[in-house]
């Protein structure tokens, strides 16, 4: 009898154990998901600025070009005219 309540005792305190661990890994995995979440918040809000810096840069491209093309059409009517 003792040798049946020494069993219970020790499977109790190895679900205990157990019961405990899986806590701690759940607290482990939900900390890591809220962390991976923030990160992807910060990555998308990374990605709108810099896509709208890549957008400014172009439009900057384009108005040289712009002015690039009337430049050289501004020449070329100059030298004809000449």
């Amino acid at each position: 009898m003792w040798n049946n309540i020494y069993l219970t005792r020790k499977l109790h305190i190895v679900g205990i154990t157990v019961i405990l661990l899986n806590t701690m890994l759940l607290s482990i995995i939900a900390f890591m998901w809220t962390h991976i979440e923030s990160q992807d918040e910060m990555i998308s809000t990374l990605n709108l600025k810099i896509s709208a810096m890549e957008q400014s840069r172009m439009n900057e491209k384009d108005a040289v070009r712009a002015m690039c093309w009337k430049e050289l059409f501004e020449r070329i009517d100059n030298a004809q005219k000449e």
